[in-house]
């Protein structure tokens, strides 16, 4: 598999300053999954310059943070991963028969 961004714009009148270089990555292989070429095509968005954290807010959270983009979630998901715990904290102390709690706990 290759990925390759290169300029769309013929740069011949361009100083070397302003132009934009191709960039390939390729791997021997065809046979990768989606998080594996999605981490191909960040290592190629890399290499033409975008900054992790631009990279990073336009993938899902949890592929950038898999792919090493970000370290810590937002504070907003740790709010709502909070709230889902206690949901589900709540629902199963609701399901859980008192003979249960009563040996348990």
């Amino acid at each position: 598999m290759k990925i390759t961004i290169e300029p769309t714009e013929d740069q011949s009148g361009e100083s070397t300053d302003t132009m934009h270089s191709t960039v390939s990555v390729s791997i021997a292989s065809d046979d990768l999954d989606i998080t594996e070429i999605m981490g191909q095509v960040v290592k190629a968005l890399q290499a033409w310059g975008f900054h992790n954290e631009n990279i990073a807010k336009e993938l899902d959270y949890e592929l950038a943070h898999e792919l090493g983009l970000k370290k810590e979630p937002p504070e907003e998901a740790v709010i709502v991963m909070r709230e889902a715990v206690e949901r589900a904290d709540a629902a199963i102390k609701k399901k859980t028969p008192k003979r249960l709690k009563k040996h348990n706990g």
